[in-house]
C-alpha cells in the first residue's frame, strides 16, 4: 500500500544490544529507510547508550546516504526529580523525544511487569501517568513527547474517557510548542492499535498539535512499519502535514 508519510523519527540503530556504535551498525537500517522510499529517518538512540554514541559515526552515513535526510535524536526516560536532563541534552541533538516508561519506580512496559497494573485503580493509573506526561511538556527539555498513550500497551482502558484523564497533558503539550508522535509500536503490542488512540489524535487536532511519525524500530526491518496505518489515522482525523526537527527546529512536511 502506497505512502505520503516520508519520515520516520524513531529508530533505535542499536535496539536493545550493545554498542558499538558504527555505521557498519546502523547501515542496515539506513538502506531499509532507503528501500521503504522514506526521505528522512531519525536515529533516536534510548538514553543509556549516550556515553556509546559518536556523532563521527551520524557525520559517515551521511556522507554515505546523501540522498536520505539523516537526523540525530535521543530518547530519555522522564522520570520526576531526576537531576541529569541538562547534561543529557548538552549535544547536538536535532530533537529530544520525552517518553514515560516508569511510574513511580515500577516499569510497567518491561517484559515481566505485567501484573503490576492490577495493583492500580486504572483511572488513578492513568492520570498518574497523564501527570507525568504533563512534566514532560512543562520541563522545557523536548521536542516531542514519545508514543503518548504507551500506557495501553496492554489493552488495559480506563472506565473514564481518555481524552478527560489526558486534558491537562495536552493542554501542556500546545503550551510548550511540543508534537506528539504518532507512533506504530502499538500495532505490534497486545493492544493492537497505534499511539496516540483516534480521539486522542482528535484532540490533538483542535489543540493545533503538531504530530511527528515514527516506527519505533528496533531491528532494520521494522523501520517505516505502520506508515499505512498511520497515514490513514492522520488524514481521517484532519492533518495534513508532519512535522521534523533540525538542530531542535521544527519544520513541516506535506502529507
Amino acid at each position: 500500500m502506497s505512502t505520503d508519510i516520508t519520515l520516520d523519527f524513531h529508530v533505535h540503530g542499536l535496539g536493545h544490544g550493545e554498542p558499538p556504535h558504527t555505521p557498519a551498525r546502523l547501515e542496515p537500517f539506513i538502506r531499509q529507510a532507503a528501500k521503504k522510499g522514506l526521505r528522512e529517518i531519525g536515529l533516536a538512540e534510548h538514553e543509556w547508550y549516550k556515553e556509546a554514541l559518536k556523532f563521527e559515526t551520524f557525520t559517515e552515513l551521511r556522507q554515505m546516504f546523501p540522498g536520505l535526510e539523516i537526523r540525530v535524536g535521543l530518547e530519555i526516560d522522564f522520570r520526576r526529580g531526576r537531576q541529569d536532563l541538562g547534561s543529557l541534552v548538552a549535544c547536538p541533538w536535532d530533537y529530544l523525544i520525552g517518553s514515560v516508561h516508569e511510574i513511580d519506580g515500577w516499569s510497567y512496559d518491561e517484559p515481566g511487569e505485567e501484573d503490576g497494573f492490577a495493583a492500580w485503580d486504572i483511572d488513578e493509573l492513568y492520570r498518574r501517568y497523564f501527570q507525568l506526561v504533563a512534566e514532560v511538556a512543562a520541563s522545557g527539555y523536548f521536542q516531542i513527547v514519545g508514543h503518548l498513550d504507551l500506557i495501553k500497551l496492554y489493552g488495559h482502558r480506563s472506565r473514564r474517557p481518555v481524552v478527560e484523564l489526558a486534558e491537562g497533558a495536552l493542554r501542556a503539550i500546545a503550551r510548550a510548542g511540543m508534537a506528539v508522535e504518532i507512533n506504530a509500536a502499538g500495532l505490534f503490542r497486545p493492544v493492537k492499535e497505534l499511539y496516540p488512540a483516534p480521539e486522542l489524535l482528535s484532540r490533538c487536532f483542535a489543540l493545533n498539535i503538531p504530530v511527528t511519525f515514527g516506527s519505533d524500530a528496533h531491528e532494520p526491518d521494522q523501520v517505516g512499519r505502520g506508515r499505512a496505518e498511520a497515514l490513514e489515522l492522520l488524514r481521517r482525523v484532519g492533518y495534513t502535514r508532519l512535522v521534523g526537527f533540525k538542530q531542535q527546529e521544527m519544520y513541516t512536511r506535506n502529507l
